[in-house]
């Protein structure tokens, strides 16, 4: 029983983990020439006056005219003034720059507004663009933070003319998809989400959702912001008076992987001679760093996934982020961390080495019962039972700690994966990044080979299919760990470190 608990807990570990590293990436289905241009819209917005609002187009020759760049803080924005949309954000990683806008054909937060767009005036830190078309007057300004929090964009619509004008259904459009570190590249348009957030009644925290999993049940029209995001990177549009404007999402393809774009449909407006539409939203664009989106506020920090055991794994990052003003090193903190969560589960460890050593004393009695009681099982349970209570021992005994762990574990495995502060923070000789691979795969190897003497100490189960299981599983933990981030696998390692020698020094005190 106790070996079947452990083969268990194992197996699902192995699922838990290859959800996150591989379900995770959406097979990418065939990829067409006709996919290159905007798809119909699942839920397609109708605007005041009933008619659909015209999707953003992309930005085309005609409309590109000269470019206009202004830097803030970590950020630099380059703009398409012909278009008033960003064609280049790159942000000063820790590691390197990084181009956040993949497909520049495009625009971020490009529209479908009438004219075309030219600069009327900048300062050091805003922009703003000005189209004017058929007696209507067309503004678009964008004031940037200098902590590369949340900036903001105001749309300014004004009827110039002396008869009533109609400003036609339009749309404010992100993406298609989201750039990244180079380290992600490879998996980046697997992990591109549209995503949006809403306040549920009784629930402290936004409720997230991915929009093309919405299908028949379309966006909430109260939502509190919305964007595009990946594994690092967030970009997303947040704004009081968007209410009653459903976010939808479409797709198209950047270097023929298909990456989503996220419409917010504005609905057609008649304003009267003189009068005037605005339209304030604010919206961010840079990494997922949890401690600083948290500051922000408008439920930004739920961006980052922390999977089943949020809470847990919250903690944990909360803790690496202490550490790490103590140490001064991430990778230092992760050993701090490990160690402690294994001096909270000594005196478990200790039963569950009791218990186990009981069980390997007994085997040999264990399998008689079973070989002699095969044809009636249930004399054999009776029987083995009876055995256990004779030694006073519990089967469950030894997988009490492991259970513990295993929440730990799947929170920190998570957390470590996602986690912005690890990017390019650097550990000791040639691990120059804890959130990329071991570029020499000696963590991973020496970890794996830790596992195998670990489980050569522990008492075998007599099940040949379950022994074979067990024996494979170091092999299967270390490749599965080859691609992991480096932070994760010294976690692991310390923890299998650990539990080798504390397994060591238990043999040799009962012995």
């Amino acid at each position: 029983m106790q070996k079947n608990l452990i083969l268990a807990v194992v197996l699902s570990s192995l699922v838990y983990i290859g959800w996150y590293s591989f379900m995770e990436k959406k097979i990418q289905p065939q990829k067409t020439q006709a996919a290159r241009q905007y798809a119909k819209t699942e839920n397609p917005p109708a605007s005041a006056a009933g008619t659909q609002a015209p999707a953003a187009m992309p930005v085309t020759a005609a409309l590109k005219g000269e470019t206009v760049a202004i830097t803030a803080g970590k950020a630099e924005y380059v703009f398409y003034s012909g278009a008033g949309a960003m064609k280049s954000v790159v942000y000063q990683g820790p590691v390197a720059p990084v181009e956040l806008i993949p497909d520049p054909e495009t625009g971020f937060l490009s529209s479908s507004l009438p004219g075309i767009f030219r600069l009327k005036s900048r300062s050091s830190d805003s922009l703003e663009f000005e189209a004017a078309k058929a007696g209507m007057l067309i503004t678009k300004k964008f004031t940037f933070s200098a902590d590369n929090s949340l900036n903001s964009l105001t749309v300014t619509a004004v009827n110039a003319s002396h008869e009533p004008k109609l400003l036609p259904a339009w749309e404010l459009s992100m993406g298609p998809g989201l750039g990244t570190v180079k380290s992600e590249q490879k998996e980046n348009p697997k992990l591109w989400k549209a995503v949006y957030t809403f306040q549920e009644e009784g629930r402290k925290h936004p409720t997230i959702k991915d929009l093309k999993k919405l299908k028949d049940d379309p966006a909430r029209a109260d939502w509190v912001w919305a964007g595009i995001n990946n594994r690092y990177f967030l970009a997303a549009v947040t704004g009081d008076n968007l209410s009653g404007i459903r976010p939808v999402t479409r797709e198209t393809l950047v270097k023929d992987d298909k990456a989503p774009v996220l419409a917010l449909p504005m609905p057609a407006s008649e304003l009267k001679p003189g009068e005037k539409r605005v339209w304030d939203m604010q919206f961010y664009i840079g990494p997922k760093n949890y401690s600083k989106l948290k500051a922000i506020g408008h439920g930004l920090d739920r961006s980052v996934d922390f999977g089943f055991f949020s809470p847990l794994a919250k903690l944990a990052n909360s803790s690496l982020v202490y550490f790490h003003k103590i140490t001064g090193n991430y990778g230092a903190a992760i050993i701090i961390l490990s160690v402690l969560i294994q001096l909270m589960l000594t005196p478990l460890s200790l039963k569950s080495y009791k218990a186990m050593a009981v069980m390997k004393k007994i085997q040999p009695e264990m399998q008689s019962i079973q070989k002699r009681y095969k044809e009636d099982p249930k004399r054999m349970n009776a029987e083995v039972m009876d055995l256990y209570k004779r030694h006073g021992t519990n089967p469950l005994g030894g997988c009490l700690p492991m259970l513990l762990q295993i929440p730990v574990f799947f929170a920190l495995f998570t957390a470590l994966r996602n986690s912005w502060d690890l990017h390019g923070a650097p550990f000791i000789f040639w691990v120059k990044d804890l959130s990329a691979k071991d570029p020499f795969y000696v963590m991973p190897i020496v970890m794996g080979g830790i596992m195998f003497l670990q489980q050569n100490l522990n008492p075998q189960t007599s099940d040949p299919s379950q022994a074979a299981m067990m024996k494979w599983m170091p092999v299967i933990f270390t490749f599965m760990f080859l691609t992991f981030p480096s932070g994760l696998v010294l976690y692991w390692l310390i923890n299998s470190t650990w539990g080798f020698a504390q397994t060591m020094y238990l043999q040799k005190k009962m012995a």
